[in-house]
C-alpha cells in the first residue's frame, strides 16, 4: 500500500481504473460494497455531498472510495477517518488491508476506534448494542438523536440544555464540533467550554476545546473544568457540599457488638422556634438560621455544613428526637447530655426535653447540663448585650433543684452507683460556689432523698472541681485544650482577606488531650469530632482544622481505652462534644460531605472495632468496569481479600462500566470522571491509611506513576501480550505500569518473555514474578448436570464432546475450532463439538454458511453465553484451546479442574508450557489444524483414566487455588504482615458460636484462615457455623470428625498440623475476645522469633454470660505480690521459676497466641504424657514449649480474653486424688527441666498443700455446680 498522498483529479482516476482493477482483480468490489452498505458503514449520500467532484464526473461513489478515496483521506461516513486509522494502527497499513474493511471485520471487535471521535467498546456497553450489530453503524443511524459517540460528549445533555439545537433536528455532536464551542456551549456537564478556552487559548475560540482536550487530557495541568482542588471560595463551597472520598453511609453496629465505655454526647435543643428568639433575633429564628452564614475563609476550610439524613429538622417534633436516638444507639452512643436553660425560674428551649420526657418509648439514657450563663448578643459565652440574665437568687434554689429532681425521677436518667449525674457549665459564675453546692446537697438529701454526682465542665480557665465543692469534672473542648497548643494560621492559604479567626491543628489538640496527665479528681474526657464556629462568628471564630473521621476515631478510641483504666466512679465514661452543634462544626449527625462517617467512626471506637491505622489497607486499581476477564479478576481479588483474610479494601477505577454496582457491593468504590481527579483521590486514600495497591492489567498503568509518587507500595498485574498492547496503543502505558511498580506479576513465563522482547525490558529485573491467577470460580465435577447438558444437545452417553469457550473471534481461533471439527468428525464420527460464548458478528458473517452447515449436522453446537459452565465442562471429554493468542486463559484451568484434558497450539500463550510441564494435555504446532484434530482424536479414543483425571483436578487445586493466589499478592503488597491461623475447636456449643465467631471476624488484625474443628457435635453447630459464615461473608474451613476424639489435645494437634500461618490461635468455641487481642500480642511477638507463645489476662463469665471476674490478676497475686500486673516479655526459665512452675497461670488456651512451630514441637515432645493427663495437659504443653533453648513468653496485662467457666467442667468432676497427682507431676517436670531453687520448690509444696486442703474431704462439695464465693478465681480446665 503506497499511498496516503494528495488527491488526483477524479477524471484521471477514472481513466486509470482499468489498470487498477487488473492489479486488484482478487478484490470483489461488489461484495465489499454490499457488505459495507448493509452494515451501514458506507454512506453514499454523505460521500456524494461531501465530495461533489466525484459526482461531477459520474464516478460510482463507493467504487471511488474503495480504490482511491481512502488514500486521499476521504471519509465513507461522518465518523470514519481512514488516514487517522492507518496512522494510528500501523499494523493495518503494513498488512496492506483496506482500512474500512479491516475495521468492519476485525478492528471494531478488537476495540479499535474509527477516529478520535468514536469509542465502539464504550458505545456498545453504554447503549447495550447486541453483538450482532456494529456500534458505529448504530450511531450513524441514530446520530441525530441523543446517542453520544464518546463519553466526553453527552448528547442528551446537549439537546436538553440547548433546545434550539434539538428543534433544528441536527446531529448534536457535529453541531458542537463545528459551531457549538464557538458559541460557548458545553459538550457535557463535566466540560466547561468557556473556562477551557479562557485558560488554554487565552479567550480565542480558534480551535475546538474538546478535541484539544482529547489529545492532551493526560498532560499535566489540563482540566476540562475548573479543578476542584483549586482553592477559591466558590470552588471550596462546591467541593464541601458534595460527598467526599471519605463519605460513608450508615453502618449500624451488629447486635453482638458490646461498647467498651459509655459514650455521652452533648445535645443542643435550640433547633426550634420559640418566642424569645423571635423577639431577639427575628421571627422564625432557630439554630439553622446561622448555619447558612458559614463560608470557607481559607483553603480546605470545611464550610458550609449542610445536614443530610435528618435535614433541617425541628426539635419541636418528637419524631425527630426518635430518629436522633435511633442513629445514636445504632452507632455506640450511650446517652445524651441535654443543655438545660433556667434563668431565675424562667425556662428556655424546654420543649424538646419536655416532649422527650413524655415519650416514654424513646429508651435513651440522658442527663442535664445547666447552661448557667447570661444570654448575650455574642455566641461564645463572653459578655455583651444581655438578653436574659442569671442572677442566682437563693430563693430560686428549691424551685431549681425540684425541677432537676423531676428529671432525676425519669428511669432513663443517667445514674452512677445509684446517684444521678448533674453537670454545671460555668460553676465559677455562681457566687460563693462551694457553699451553694453544699446547700444544694443538703436540699437534695432532705427534700428529695437524692445524692447527685455534681460535676463541672472544664471551661473558661476553670478546671478544678475541688474548690467549687464538686465531685468531678467533664472536659468541654475546645476549652482548655487549645490553650496549650500553637496557632497554625500561617500554614493555611487565606481566601478571605478580612479573615481574623484562630486556626488550631486537630492533630495537635488530639495529641494534647491524649497525653495530658490525669488529675487527682474524677474526670470524663471529651473528644470533638471537629470544631468551627464560623457560622456564628463569621470570619473571627475558632477552627480546629484537619479533622477526618479516621483521626476522630483514633482519638475517641484512645480515650475509651483510657476510660477503662481510669473509671469515673467505677464506670468507663467518655463524652463527645457534640451530637448536633452545627453552628460550631461539632456534630455527629450525617452531613452532605462525610455522610455518616463520623457516626460509623464512633461505633468502631466505642466497641473496639477500630482498625489500627498501621495495619494494611489495600487499594485495588482497575482501568474500567467493563464486564470482561480482567475486571472480574479484580472484583474477586477484593472479595477474597475481605472474605478470606479480613483485609480492608477499596476499589479505584479510572473509568466506569456495567460492573460498577458489583464493585460497590464488595467494597467502597472511587470512580474517576477524569484522570485529572486521580492525584486528589489518591491523596484522600493515603489519608485514610491506604499504603499498598494492586493495579490490575497494564491499562491501569496510568495510575502507577501517581501511586509510586504518593508512596504506595504497588503490585502491577500483567496479563496482556504485545499484540493487544499495540492495538490498544498501550505500549507506553505498559512501560509506565511495569517501571513504577514495586513488583510485577506476569501470568506466565510466556507473557513475561514476550513483553520483555516487545517493550525492551530487562529480563533479569528482580521485580518480575510469575504467578498465574488460577480460577475464582469453584468448578467441580457435576455428573448430574452434565447429563442434562448432553440431553439438551442430543449427545448420547456413548458419544464424545469437545468444548471451546470464549468470545468467538479470530484471536480465540473460532474459525480454527470449526476446521478442527470438520476434520475430527471425519476421523471420529461419534463426536460433538460445542462452543460456549458469544460470537463476533463479522466472523459470523464470513463463516455464516459454514456454521449453518455444521449446526445442521446436529453435531456442532453454539451454546451462547451460559451461567452453567460447570455443567458444560463436566459434560465434555476434551477441551480444544484454539486461541491464536491468549496469555493464560482461565478456561483451560477450569476444564482441567474437572479432569478434562486440554489441547493447545504452541506459542499461543502460557498454557502450552503448563500442559507440557504437567503432562495434562497435548501441544501441537501453531495453528496446525490437522495436528490438533489428531491430538483431539487421540484423547477421544484413549480417554484419560479416572486416576489421570483425578490427578488433573489435584494439580489445579494445588497450583491454582484462588485464595492462594490472593494470599501471594497480599504478601507482596504487605510483606511484613504476620500470618495468623485461627482454629476453633467445637463440641456442642451451637449457642455460643455466634459470639465466638464474631469476635474472631472482628479482630482488628487480619487473619490468614479460620478453621472450625467440630468434634462430632450432635446439636445445631454445623448449621449455625455455615449460617454465620454466610451472613458475615467470611470464608472458613469446616472439618467434622466422624466420631468424637475424646481428647481436647488431639484437637490441638490437629489444629497445629492443619494450620498454615506463622502464628496459631486456638480459640475455643465458647470463649470470647476483645477486638485488639491479636494485634496486642503480635505487637510483642512479631519482632522476636524466640517468643514461643504469648497470652493475655482474662476476664471470666459463667455459662450464661454473666460476669464472674474482671481479671485473673488476683489469682496471679497469690504467687507473689503484683504478679503479672504489667505487660512484659519474660525469659522462659524466669517465667517458669516465678510463676508457671508453681501453678498454671495460663488458665484458658483461648488467651494464648502460639508461634505454630513451637506448638508442634511441644506437642511432639510430650505426646505420650498427654494421653495420661486429664486436667494438666495444657500446663504440660506450656512447660515443654518454654523448655526449648532460648524460649521466651509474652504477656499482655489487659484482659483481652473472655473465659467462659462452666459449672460442670472437667476439673470439677475429677477425683481429688487424680487432680493432686497431676499437679505433682507438673511440679516434677518443672523441677527436672528448669532446675528450681529450694525456695521455688517450697512454693510448689505450699501450693500442693493448699489444693490438698481444698479438695480432700470436700470433694463432694466440689462436684456441685456453684458460683465461686471468693473473689479470687481458681484454675480449671474445660472439656
Amino acid at each position: 500500500m503506497n499511498g496516503l498522498g494528495g488527491k488526483e483529479p477524479a477524471a484521471e482516476q477514472l481513466n486509470a481504473a482499468p489498470e487498477q482493477e487488473a492489479a486488484k482483480s482478487a478484490i470483489d468490489v461488489a461484495v465489499a460494497a454490499r457488505r459495507l452498505k448493509r452494515l451501514g458503514l458506507f454512506d453514499e449520500v454523505f460521500y456524494a455531498r461531501s465530495y461533489p467532484d466525484i459526482v461531477a464526473v459520474g464516478v460510482d461513489p463507493f467504487e471511488h472510495f474503495f480504490h482511491y478515496g481512502y488514500k486521499e483521506g476521504r471519509k465513507p461516513n461522518p465518523v470514519f477517518d481512514p488516514i487517522w486509522y492507518l496512522t494510528t494502527y500501523p499494523d493495518v497499513q503494513e498488512a496492506d488491508v483496506h482500512p474500512l474493511l479491516h475495521y468492519a471485520s476485525a478492528g471494531e471487535p478488537e476495540g479499535r476506534r474509527p477516529s478520535p471521535y468514536f469509542q465502539p467498546t464504550w458505545y456498545r456497553e453504554k447503549y447495550s448494542i447486541p453483538e450482532s450489530e456494529s456500534p458505529l453503524a448504530h450511531y450513524l443511524k441514530n446520530r441525530m438523536g441523543s446517542f453520544s459517540p464518546i463519553p466526553e460528549f453527552d448528547a442528551q445533555y446537549y439537546l436538553q440544555t440547548y433546545q434550539d439545537v434539538a428543534a433544528a433536528g441536527v446531529d448534536p455532536f457535529e453541531h458542537f464540533i463545528f459551531h457549538g464551542y464557538k458559541e460557548g456551549r458545553n459538550p457535557s456537564a463535566e466540560f466547561d467550554t468557556k473556562f477551557y478556552i479562557q485558560r488554554y487559548f487565552k479567550g480565542k475560540a480558534d480551535q475546538n476545546p474538546l478535541l484539544h482536550y482529547l489529545e492532551h487530557r493526560h498532560d499535566d495541568g489540563i482540566y476540562p473544568s475548573p479543578p476542584e482542588n483549586e482553592a477559591t471560595i466558590p470552588a471550596e463551597i462546591k467541593r464541601f457540599t458534595k460527598p467526599s472520598p471519605l463519605f460513608e453511609e450508615l453502618r449500624p453496629l451488629p447486635a453482638s457488638a458490646k461498647p467498651r465505655a459509655k459514650v455521652l454526647a452533648y445535645h443542643l435543643t435550640q433547633f426550634h422556634a420559640f418566642p424569645e428568639n423571635d423577639k431577639w433575633w427575628g421571627t422564625g429564628f432557630t439554630e439553622w438560621t446561622n448555619i447558612a452564614r458559614g463560608v470557607p475563609r481559607f483553603r480546605d476550610h470545611y464550610q458550609p455544613r449542610i445536614p443530610r439524613d435528618l435535614g433541617f429538622y425541628s426539635l419541636a417534633d418528637v419524631e425527630t428526637m426518635r430518629k436522633q436516638v435511633r442513629l445514636a444507639q445504632a452507632t455506640g452512643i450511650y446517652g445524651f447530655v441535654y443543655y438545660y436553660y433556667w434563668f431565675n425560674g424562667k425556662r428556655l428551649m424546654e420543649k424538646p426535653i419536655e416532649h422527650f420526657l413524655k415519650a416514654r418509648d424513646i429508651n435513651m439514657p440522658f442527663c442535664l447540663m445547666w447552661a448557667n450563663e447570661n444570654w448575650t448578643r455574642r455566641w461564645d459565652g463572653m459578655e455583651g448585650e444581655v438578653l436574659i440574665s442569671q442572677d442566682y437568687l437563693s430563693d430560686d434554689d428549691e424551685r431549681l433543684l425540684s425541677d432537676f429532681n423531676r428529671h432525676f425521677k425519669d428511669k432513663r436518667y443517667v445514674r452512677i452507683q445509684g446517684r444521678p449525674l448533674l453537670m454545671i457549665y460555668r460553676p465559677r459564675l455562681i457566687p460563693d460556689t462551694a457553699n451553694v453546692i453544699a446547700r444544694w446537697r443538703s436540699i437534695f438529701a432532705k427534700k428529695f432523698d437524692e445524692d447527685p454526682i455534681i460535676i463541672m465542665s472544664q471551661s473558661f480557665d476553670d478546671y478544678d472541681p475541688i474548690p467549687n465543692g464538686m465531685d468531678g469534672a467533664i472536659e468541654f473542648p475546645p476549652h482548655k485544650l487549645t490553650k496549650y497548643v500553637p496557632l497554625v494560621n500561617a500554614e493555611h492559604k487565606v481566601l478571605d482577606d478580612t479573615y481574623a479567626g484562630q486556626i488550631y491543628s486537630y492533630d495537635d489538640v488530639a495529641k494534647y488531650s491524649i497525653e495530658e496527665p490525669r488529675p487527682n479528681f474524677p474526670l470524663i474526657k471529651t473528644v470533638v469530632p471537629s470544631w468551627d464556629n464560623d457560622a456564628r462568628r463569621q470570619g473571627s471564630g475558632l477552627v480546629i482544622q484537619g479533622s477526618t473521621p479516621q483521626k476522630y476515631e483514633a482519638w475517641l478510641a484512645t480515650l475509651v481505652g483510657q476510660a477503662q483504666k481510669h473509671t469515673f466512679f467505677g464506670e468507663p465514661f467518655v463524652c463527645v462534644n457534640a451530637w448536633n452543634e452545627w453552628c460550631e462544626g461539632a456534630y455527629l449527625e450525617p452531613d452532605l460531605h462525610f455522610g455518616s462517617a463520623y457516626l460509623n467512626a464512633t461505633a468502631r471506637a466505642a466497641t473496639g472495632l477500630t482498625r489500627d491505622l498501621s495495619l494494611p489497607k489495600i487499594l485495588l486499581v482497575g482501568h474500567d468496569a467493563f464486564p470482561s476477564g480482567a475486571q472480574h479478576l479484580l472484583l474477586n481479588i477484593g472479595r477474597t481479600l475481605r472474605s478470606a483474610f479480613n483485609i480492608e479494601v477499596e476499589y479505584l477505577l479510572l473509568e466506569g462500566g456495567a460492573m460498577e454496582a458489583e464493585y460497590a457491593a464488595v467494597a467502597p468504590l472511587t470512580l474517576l470522571k477524569r484522570m485529572s481527579e486521580l492525584p486528589a483521590a489518591l491523596r484522600h486514600l493515603r489519608e485514610k491509611g491506604f499504603a499498598a495497591a494492586i493495579a490490575n492489567s497494564t491499562a491501569s498503568g496510568r495510575a502507577t506513576k501517581f501511586l509510586a509518587e504518593m508512596g504506595f507500595r504497588t503490585i502491577s498485574l500483567v496479563h496482556e501480550l504485545p499484540r493487544i498492547l499495540r492495538e490498544k496503543q498501550l505500549e507506553d502505558i505498559a512501560r509506565m505500569a511495569i517501571g513504577s511498580a514495586d513488583h510485577v506479576v506476569f501470568a506466565s513465563d510466556f507473557v513475561r518473555d514476550r513483553l520483555v522482547e516487545a517493550l525492551d525490558l530487562n529480563a533479569d529485573d528482580g521485580r518480575f514474578l510469575i504467578r498465574a491467577q488460577g480460577s475464582y470460580k469453584q468448578i467441580e465435577p457435576a455428573p448430574t448436570e452434565a447429563a442434562l447438558i448432553r440431553k439438551e444437545f442430543g449427545i448420547a452417553p456413548i458419544e464424545k464432546m469437545v468444548l471451546g469457550v470464549g468470545y468467538a473471534d479470530l484471536r480465540k481461533g473460532f474459525d480454527l475450532f470449526l476446521q478442527v471439527w470438520n476434520l475430527g468428525r471425519q476421523r471420529y464420527p461419534n463426536v460433538h463439538f460445542c462452543w460456549a460464548g458469544g460470537i463476533d458478528p463479522n466472523l459470523q458473517e464470513w463463516l455464516g454458511l459454514e456454521i449453518k452447515r455444521a449446526e445442521a449436522t446436529g453435531r456442532f453446537h453454539l451454546a451462547g453465553f451460559r451461567s452453567d459452565m460447570q455443567a458444560l465442562y463436566s459434560a465434555s471429554d476434551v477441551y480444544a484451546l484454539t486461541s491464536r493468542e491468549d496469555p493464560f486463559p482461565t478456561v483451560a484451568l477450569e476444564a482441567l479442574s474437572v479432569g478434562v484434558p486440554v489441547v493447545a497450539f504452541q506459542d499461543s500463550g502460557g498454557i502450552p508450557g503448563f500442559l507440557l510441564k504437567e503432562n495434562v494435555g497435548r501441544v501441537v504446532p501453531y495453528c496446525d489444524v490437522p495436528a490438533m484434530a489428531q491430538a483431539v482424536e487421540n484423547f477421544l479414543r484413549w480417554a484419560p483414566s479416572e486416576a489421570e483425571r483425578a490427578r488433573m483436578t489435584e494439580i489445579i487445586q494445588t497450583n491454582f487455588s484462588f485464595p492462594d493466589y490472593v494470599r501471594d499478592l497480599l504478601r507482596l503488597a504487605v510483606p511484613a504482615l504476620p500470618t495468623i491461623s485461627v482454629v476453633v475447636p467445637n463440641y456442642n456449643y451451637a449457642h455460643c458460636l455466634a459470639e465466638r465467631l464474631y469476635t474472631i471476624f472482628d479482630q482488628n488484625h487480619p487473619v490468614e484462615e479460620v478453621i472450625v474443628l467440630d468434634d462430632c457435635s450432635w446439636d445445631d453447630s454445623i448449621a449455625v457455623i455455615m449460617k454465620l459464615a454466610d451472613e458475615r461473608q467470611r470464608d472458613l474451613t469446616l472439618v467434622i470428625n466422624e466420631q468424637n476424639s475424646g481428647s481436647v489435645f488431639a484437637q490441638w494437634a490437629k489444629a497445629a498440623e492443619m494450620a498454615t500461618g506463622e502464628f496459631l490461635w486456638i480459640a475455643e468455641a465458647d470463649d470470647l475476645s476483645e477486638p485488639t487481642f491479636l494485634s496486642s500480642l503480635l505487637a510483642l511477638m512479631r519482632g522476636d522469633p524466640d517468643i514461643a507463645f504469648g497470652f493475655t489476662d482474662s476476664r471470666s463469665i459463667d455459662a450464661d454470660g454473666s460476669h464472674l471476674y474482671a481479671s485473673y490478676k488476683p489469682y496471679y497475686a497469690t504467687i507473689e505480690p503484683g504478679a503479672l500486673s504489667r505487660t512484659e516479655v519474660f525469659d522462659g526459665r524466669d517465667f517458669v521459676t516465678r510463676y508457671l512452675g508453681v501453678k498454671n497461670t495460663i488458665l484458658n488456651v483461648s488467651s494464648v497466641l502460639w508461634r505454630r512451630e513451637a506448638l508442634l514441637h511441644a506437642l511432639e515432645a510430650c505426646r505420650d504424657d498427654l494421653g495420661e493427663l486429664r486436667m494438666a495437659g495444657d500446663w504440660r504443653i506450656y512447660l515443654e514449649a518454654l523448655a526449648a533453648p532460648g524460649a521466651r513468653i509474652a504477656y499482655v496485662a489487659d484482659p483481652l480474653n473472655v473465659h467462659r467457666r462452666h459449672a460442670a467442667s472437667v476439673t470439677h468432676s475429677l477425683k481429688a486424688k487424680k487432680h493432686l497427682e497431676e499437679i505433682d507431676s507438673m511440679h516434677r517436670v518443672a523441677r527436672e527441666r528448669f532446675g528450681l531453687s529450694k525456695r521455688e520448690t517450697a512454693s510448689q509444696a505450699a501450693y500442693l498443700e493448699e489444693v490438698t486442703a481444698q479438695l480432700l474431704g470436700t470433694a463432694a462439695e466440689a462436684e456441685k455446680p456453684k458460683r465461686p464465693a471468693k473473689a479470687t478465681p481458681r484454675a480449671t480446665a474445660k472439656a
